[in-house]
């Protein structure tokens, strides 16, 4: 017997994919980044400024694996519906291959399923929620970032 036994590695778990947040307002991504991080399973964090530039740049800063972008449909405000989201969208694509981004969209405007549809068609978005976002959605999306991080190797 010897005193000196071989010393087994660690068991390494998968590190939890970081899930970026951009509501329509600051308050809002600040609860939905708590409402994450108690759901667990991910590394939240919040993107304050819903500019284009900034969601870019913090998402390709922070390597998100999955972004969370709410629109809002109101009368006038064009930087937050589908088209304005898929923009950026595709651009934290274009930087970060890997990453996944939805949609969370109010509940009520059925006009806009079209346009939702077609940009999961067109592979702009990989998916979007129509009113509130369940746990266990967000759980699946969570799921499914983290199986593309696995598939691609990512650490």
């Amino acid at each position: 017997m010897s005193l000196f036994r071989k010393r087994e590695p660690p068991e390494t778990k998968p590190p939890l994919p970081k899930a970026a947040v951009c509501c329509s307002s600051p308050a809002r991504t600040r609860y939905a980044v708590d409402w994450l991080g108690k759901l667990g399973g991910c590394k939240p964090m919040a993107i304050l400024s819903d500019d284009y530039a900034d969601v870019v740049w913090q998402c390709a800063a922070e390597q998100a694996d999955l972004l969370l972008l709410e629109t809002d449909f109101t009368e006038g405000v064009e930087d937050k519906d589908v088209s304005a989201r898929c923009d950026i969208a595709i651009e934290v694509r274009r930087k970060l291959p890997n990453c996944r981004v939805y949609l969370i969209c109010e509940d009520g405007h059925p006009e806009k399923l079209p346009a939702l549809e077609k940009a999961v068609e067109l592979k702009l978005i990989d998916g979007y929620c129509m009113g509130d976002l369940t746990a266990r959605q967000a759980q699946t999306w969570l799921n499914e970032a983290a199986e593309q991080n696995r598939r691609w190797g990512q650490p």
